[in-house]
């Protein structure tokens, strides 16, 4: 009998997969395959792969998440061996990618964050944690200003991802499409999304670095939104869902570390 091989690859891309600059693709070794992945964005990626396979072995197991580093050109992902040779083979595949590391657990847990406003500023948490309107188990902050107020950096990292084309805003969730952003990538795993930037509101770009403190654009009132004010999350990002974390900042002179609280002002002069 002659040996031969039947190959079927099939990939089939989700909306959440398009949005994220990462290649899968193979190369045929003795017996099998590699699995490859280039990731061209500025954070690591999770990848879950479910195979379908006939008479490959899949190193690691099926349905399997992987975690591609950052800028990464043909990391290895997984091996798929020929069970019985002399036999037909054959493999497809679908896949789902997202920012981060799946079940991200050595982030600081202690870390103490700035407040997203520029010094001698002063600003009330109009929702707070698990607030009523749309903070619903959420551990997010919405903080009542002006449009075109300044936002600084909590934290130092690296932007990942800018929207800033929209205007558009209303009171319903239809309208969170619409929403302008700007997420960074913190140093121990973890993300910071600043939402309801205005149109054309952000002064960095995807891939800058930047350090705690640095103004990376202005305040809107863009998207979900029911009047001017910036919507901050901290979270880590798994391959299917996102933990928001709640956290700490520094107010008033600095030296005083708290949870921030719905309904109180804050000011920041350090």
């Amino acid at each position: 009998m002659k040996n031969y091989i039947l190959l079927i690859f099939v990939l089939i891309t989700s909306l959440c997969q398009a949005e994220h600059n990462v290649k899968l693709y193979y190369e045929q070794i003795e017996n099998g395959y590699n699995i490859y992945a280039d990731n061209n964005e500025f954070c690591p990626v999770s990848i879950k792969i479910d195979f379908t396979v006939k008479n490959l072995n899949i190193e690691g197991g099926n349905n399997t998440v992987y975690i591609v580093n950052a800028k990464e050109k043909k990391q290895l992902l997984t091996t798929l061996k020929v069970s019985k040779t002399g036999k037909a083979y054959k493999f497809s595949y679908t896949y789902f990618t997202n920012y981060g590391e799946n079940n991200n657990k050595t982030y600081d847990k202690d870390y103490v964050y700035n407040l997203p406003f520029n010094t001698t500023n002063e600003f009330k948490v109009y929702q707070g944690y698990n607030g009523a309107f749309s903070h619903k188990n959420e551990f997010a902050l919405d903080f009542t200003m002006p449009v075109g107020t300044e936002i600084m950096a909590i934290r130092e990292g690296i932007v990942i991802k800018v929207i800033e084309k929209n205007n558009r805003n209303c009171e319903k969730k239809e309208c969170e499409k619409f929403n302008n952003l700007i997420i960074i990538y913190h140093p121990d795993g973890t993300f910071a999304e600043y939402t309801h930037i205005k149109k054309n509101g952000s002064e960095v770009k995807v891939g800058d670095k930047v350090s705690k403190g640095q103004r990376i654009g202005y305040s809107g009132n863009v998207g979900w939104s029911t009047g001017p004010h910036l919507h901050l999350v901290i979270f880590n990002q798994n391959i299917n869902s996102r933990e928001t974390l709640k956290t700490k900042f520094k107010t008033g002179d600095g030296n005083n570390i708290e949870y921030l609280v719905e309904k109180k002002d804050y000011s920041r002069q350090y």
